[in-house]
């Protein structure tokens, strides 16, 4: 849900609130009442935001307590050459103008992540990534955001979309470096036929 929409809710229901309560505001003006009403969806977004963000530093802190700031434990880590690869965080960023919604790159992986009270997280091993393509209108554009496709053997995930990201270029070369050096990291090698 964007915030525009997000935005019409609470308006619509403060007023259906409203009416149901009975009480009839007379007293201040129709657009003084809606400068309240917008000042009210403002505070839940500032509360939401706040409420995200604190959740984004309590994960980063259970990451930082292992070796490094911007170090996340694997969730099986298998020895490579005779030690343990870390997974790192290599970027992390939100949609342009969304709330509940997290993308994360790591040396490993692709991630999505929803929510803002639960969670749920949809992922990509780089391993499986096969092609990224970037898609901006003329409004995305302007605001230098846009959808990156990655398209991969993830049965489950054949196609991910990561939507209004910013500067998506920048982040699709960084998702296609990381996917080179996983890829090498595990000794797979890429072939096509002609």
């Amino acid at each position: 849900m964007n915030e525009q929409t997000a935005r019409q809710v609470v308006t619509a229901r403060f007023y259906e609130s409203l009416a149901q309560s009975g009480v009839e505001v007379t007293s201040i003006p129709q657009s003084q009442l809606q400068a309240i009403v917008n000042a009210l969806a403002d505070g839940v977004f500032a509360a939401l935001d706040a409420m995200e963000t604190e959740a984004d530093h309590s994960i980063a802190e259970t990451n930082s307590r292992s070796d490094g700031p911007e170090e996340l434990q694997t969730t099986s880590p298998a020895p490579i050459g005779g030690h343990l690869e870390k997974e790192e965080l290599l970027w992390s960023g939100r949609p342009y103008l969304s709330i509940g919604v997290r993308y994360e790159l790591t040396t490993q992986r692709v991630r999505l992540i929803r929510g803002l009270l639960g969670r749920s997280y949809h992922e990509i091993e780089l391993v499986r990534v096969r092609d990224t393509s970037v898609n901006q209108h003329l409004g995305e554009r302007a605001l230098n955001v846009g959808d990156i496709t990655i398209a991969s053997t993830d049965p489950s995930h054949p196609q991910f979309t990561l939507h209004n990201v910013k500067d998506p270029m920048e982040v699709r070369e960084m998702i296609r470096k990381a996917t080179m050096r996983e890829k090498q990291r595990s000794g797979l090698h890429y072939r096509e036929e002609l």
